[in-house]
């Protein structure tokens, strides 16, 4: 019986003395975070969590660092978007535009008054105004990362139009939206699908909510704990992959081929390949549906609706040159694909489309002026999201959009 004391006295000291060691490193990484330089904070604090209706966004109040690329200090506003808060209640002064999107428009990259949203909102006072307007701009911005077509439908349906505004801009980014809106190549139960039925559109799944006991101790865990955000990623990784392919493996007969199959068949669909291909085709309609009923919806409410196509890197921020060679290598049949076919649907359905891509490209296409990179950062300029330069340009073309459809 001593022994059996004994040895519980010994595993509750060993226990008490992790659990003291715990708290004295997480001071430790306290301290240290609140004296090292931007540089060389790692990120933490920022996170989603599943909503309901829409899925994942992210946590309302929640502040941290995001350094994965770019460098933030990020603070999201009670509602859960990356912008400032906002009332429901527009001013009668105020005309409202609110941009819906993935993470660009989410844009954690950059400090939030360099974001799209807030640069469209200085251009619009400073160059959508005569002497005798006293009409002032507000831009709202509803962004979160991994989000297809469909999620930006259900904001805008109910959270968006809430705030009463005069124009909606959907953000399509060609990389991956058109595969977020697919259950059998997202393989993510904890976000909302549409499929098309005979011919109509219907929502084929709503977010499931993990209320775990496990679940709620291990998010109490990471919203209070830094040490705990620091390990998470690397290990939150390992498991998503191996879910992921247990997913794939169950989700056809055929295996991870035919799913890697079908990505890839849209993934080159967005450079004007396989337009032929049944699933590209149900892909591609499935997209301009959902564009479609949000301009009826919105229509309905008396606001404009305006589809914006965001620029990809490998076309924008290179010579035409390498970008042509860059085609053909991999081809490509048309890397203005998105542009046009968008372009085109707008034009049948009196939707307004903003292509930011040809204006990119006719600036770095002219071998007088310099190279600008609208993409990527320090020393991997050209890929990935937008940087100071993409959200500042993009904010003047969206603003030119704004002004001439207001006038």
């Amino acid at each position: 019986m001593s022994n059996i004391l004994n040895y519980s006295k010994k595993l509750s000291l060993i226990f008490l003395g992790l659990v003291l060691a715990f708290f004295i490193l997480e001071l430790c990484v306290r301290i240290l975070f609140s004296v090292l330089p931007n540089q060389y904070l790692p990120s933490y604090g920022i996170y989603q969590s599943t909503d309901p209706v829409l899925g994942p966004k992210l946590i309302p109040g929640s502040k941290g660092i995001w350094s994965k690329e770019g460098f933030s200090k990020v603070e999201i506003n009670s509602q859960g978007w990356n912008d400032f808060e906002r009332e429901y209640n527009k001013p009668p002064d105020v005309i409202r535009v609110a941009i819906v999107g993935d993470s660009f428009i989410e844009a954690l990259q950059v400090p939030k008054i360099d974001s799209v949203g807030s640069k469209l909102e200085s251009w619009l006072g400073v160059n959508c105004n005569d002497k005798l307007d006293e009409i002032r701009y507000e831009v709202l911005s509803f962004g979160a990362s991994g989000w297809g077509t469909t999620q930006m439908h259900l904001a805008i349906k109910n959270e968006v139009i809430q705030y009463d505004p005069d124009f909606v801009i959907m953000a399509f980014f060609p990389g991956n939206d058109l595969k977020n809106n697919i259950y059998e190549l997202e393989l993510n139960s904890n976000r909302p699908y549409f499929k098309m039925e005979n011919g109509s559109l219907i929502q084929s799944s709503s977010p499931t909510i993990n209320n775990s006991f496990k679940r709620s101790v291990y998010i109490f865990l990471r919203n209070n704990f830094l040490m705990i955000q620091l390990i998470r990623e690397p290990i939150a990784n390992i498991f998503w992959e191996f879910s992921r392919d247990e997913k794939i493996k169950e989700s056809n007969s055929d295996g991870k081929s035919d799913y890697s199959r079908k990505l890839e068949l849209i993934d080159r669909s967005t450079w004007g390949n396989n337009s032929d291909n049944e699933f590209v085709e149900y892909s591609w309609d499935l997209f301009e549906s959902i564009l479609l009923k949000t301009k009826e919806d919105l229509d309905n409410k008396n606001i404009e609706f305006i589809s914006l196509v965001v620029s990809r890197g490998e076309v924008v921020d290179n010579r035409k040159d390498v970008v042509e060679q860059w085609a053909v290598k991999n081809d490509f049949s048309n890397i203005f694909y998105p542009e046009e076919r968008v372009e085109n649907f707008g034009k049948k359905n009196n939707i307004p489309v903003i292509s930011i891509s040809r204006i990119m490209t006719d600036l770095n296409w002219d071998l007088s002026k310099e190279i600008t990179y609208f993409h990527g950062f320090d020393h991997n300029l050209g890929a990935g999201h937008w940087n100071h330069n993409g959200h500042t340009l993009t904010s003047k073309i969206i603003g030119e959009k704004v002004c001439g459809l207001r006038k």
